[in-house]
């Protein structure tokens, strides 16, 4: 299984990157490789939601079941995807301060098909590493840009 993990800290709170991260019907607008994203489900700390990709000639679908722990954590794990053999992840928000946060995001994840790792792999562990990165830029869009104090 591969896996990806990435922390970044930023000068945005836990609340705030929290809800970005939860808002999964909202990412195809902000996530370039995101073609269409949906909340299926909502029910008190848990989320069953589809995610679209479409990134350089690969598209795919794939829904996950995400438990959430409002301003530290989402956990994910994958529910239906006919690409992946298997798909977990882990947001986790560390408060640093009332404006700023660690973000780290954790994916283990195995594509299926005997090349299914080996073609498309790549691909995917560089859609995870970009994450937070996109993140950040929605953070700047909709809170507007902050330095660190």
């Amino acid at each position: 299984m591969a896996q990806v993990q990435r922390s970044l800290i930023v000068p945005y709170s836990a609340h705030e990157m929290f809800a970005l991260a939860g808002e999964v019907d909202r990412y195809h607008e902000f996530l370039p490789w995101c073609s269409a994203s949906e909340i299926l489900e909502s029910i008190e700390d848990a989320l069953l939601a589809r995610v679209d990709i479409s990134y350089k000639g690969w598209s795919t679908s794939f829904t996950t079941r995400n438990r959430m722990d409002p301003d530290v954590r989402i956990g994910m794990t994958l529910e239906e995807g006919a690409a992946f053999d298997a798909l977990e992840g882990i947001w986790r928000f560390k408060a640093l301060d009332a404006l700023a946060c660690e973000v780290t995001l954790e994916v283990d994840f195995s594509l299926s098909g005997p090349l299914g790792n080996k073609m498309l792999g790549p691909i995917f562990s560089r859609i995870c590493a970009e994450l937070i990165d996109a993140f950040v830029d929605r953070a700047k869009a909709l809170y507007g840009e902050r330095e660190f104090a």
